[in-house]
């Protein structure tokens, strides 16, 4: 067997499986080389979603490469990368939609050295596309197409006390995101802001919102979302006006019934009677003051604290994807009961668009780490954004909400 082989051979087992130490076979001296594992590529049409763990070695910027060659040791990478903060962990790729495509992304410190280390299908990964790729639209609709996803006509207008909100959609078996703001949704770091109404149906859809506030909507393909890769086309896929329900005037009493009741009067309770001097209220008898200390006054209990909920898909050890984060907080802070720094790391974790079900499971846990640093209010409100979602376990977290708010 060829010598240099043997040594590359032992290099490459010890980088896998030595956490990004090698120990060289020429010099016996220890190689730090870190990277990241875990290389995966989803495509859908052009598009190239790729996903990795970031190492644990090094915190620099990541580089992604794109090669029409595989990257071996004879092939270094001579093109100019794409740079990605630490911690990113996903990118979407734009391509030709034809042909095989190579991928390798590699790690850095924060002192600017990168470690060119190619590991196949660690770090390393190929993309097959067909010899022809057919868009949905024409070649001159195409960026209007992928800038709304292929969503048009959105219109929403108030009828009595309900919004109708309408669009055109962009295929029949194509399910969609509705999503409610009281700010503009100009781009889809605003969507973090805004509240889901609908998940998965059609247009139209009638909303009930809170009268006088301001609403603007977006709607979105919920498999956009769950691949990162949504946009936000105001005019088109999300409204420019605001609408509003009038409110109800507020020196208006409330018509709970038609008249009012009598008001009570002394001195047509008593005709005739002097109320000029009220009489003061006489003492208690010494037998019925000592009944009246005898009775025990019920004194209401503190509702049990609930224990902490987890999925069961959450406590295995993060495998990378949309996912990987979510797990690392919940086997982290979350199982950890450190209910601040969870809260912390998932409101960081919701920050970014994520799929429908993930961003439901993030805003479970959140709820938790509100309901236990006494955040009951915001508590009740994660929990009733997802119990379309798991409505047994949102129920059961409302129900204690609610029993703290009122305690």
């Amino acid at each position: 067997m060829n010598t240099k082989r043997l040594a590359a051979g032992l290099v490459l087992f010890l980088l896998v499986f030595a956490g990004g130490f090698a120990q060289d076979a020429r010099f016996g001296d220890s190689i730090f080389s870190p990277f990241v594992s875990q290389l995966t590529a989803e495509t859908r049409n052009n598009l190239v979603r790729l996903s990795w763990i970031d190492s644990r070695d090094v915190r620099g910027p990541v580089y992604i490469f794109r090669s029409v060659r595989p990257f071996t040791g004879t092939n270094p990478p001579d093109m100019k990368p794409v740079e990605l903060p630490y911690g990113t962990q996903s990118y979407v790729d734009e391509t030709e939609g034809s042909g095989r495509i190579y991928y390798f992304v590699a790690a850095s410190d924060t002192r600017g050295q990168r470690y060119d280390i190619f590991i196949p299908f660690n770090n390393t990964t190929v993309v097959n596309f067909p010899d022809s790729f057919r868009e949905e639209p024409g070649p001159a609709n195409q960026a209007a197409f992928r800038a709304s996803g292929g969503i048009s006509g959105i219109a929403a207008r108030v009828q009595g006390e309900a919004v109708l909100v309408s669009w055109q959609p962009a295929g029949a078996e194509k399910n969609t995101v509705l999503y409610r703001s009281s700010r503009p949704i100009r781009q889809v770091s605003d969507l973090p802001g805004a509240v889901i109404v609908q998940s998965g149906g059609g247009s139209p859809f009638v909303d009930y919102p809170v009268p006088g506030a301001a609403c603007y909507y977006a709607v979105v393909l919920e498999e956009e979302l769950a691949g990162g890769y949504a946009a936000i086309n105001p005019g088109v896929n999300a409204t420019i006006q605001p609408v509003e329900i009038k409110a109800a005037a507020q020196d208006a009493p409330p018509a709970l019934r038609p008249l009012p009741l009598p008001s009570l009067s002394l001195y047509n309770t008593v005709p005739g009677g002097d109320f000029a001097d009220i009489p003061k209220p006489a003492p208690l008898s010494e037998s019925s003051a000592r009944a009246l200390e005898s009775v025990q006054r019920a004194k209401p209990h503190p509702p049990a604290q609930k224990k902490p909920r987890a999925f069961l898909g959450d406590l295995e050890t993060p495998a990378g994807g949309e996912e990987s984060g979510l797990r690392s907080i919940v086997r982290g802070a979350f199982l950890n009961r450190d209910w601040q720094t969870a809260q912390a790391e998932l409101l960081r974790y919701l920050s970014l668009p994520h799929s429908a079900n993930v961003e439901a499971r993030a805003r479970f846990y959140l709820g938790q780490t509100y309901y236990y640093t006494a955040k009951n209010r915001e508590a009740l409100i994660e929990f009733l954004f997802v119990q379309s979602w798991y409505p047994d376990e949102a129920n059961e977290w409302i129900e204690a909400a609610l029993a703290a708010i009122v305690q």
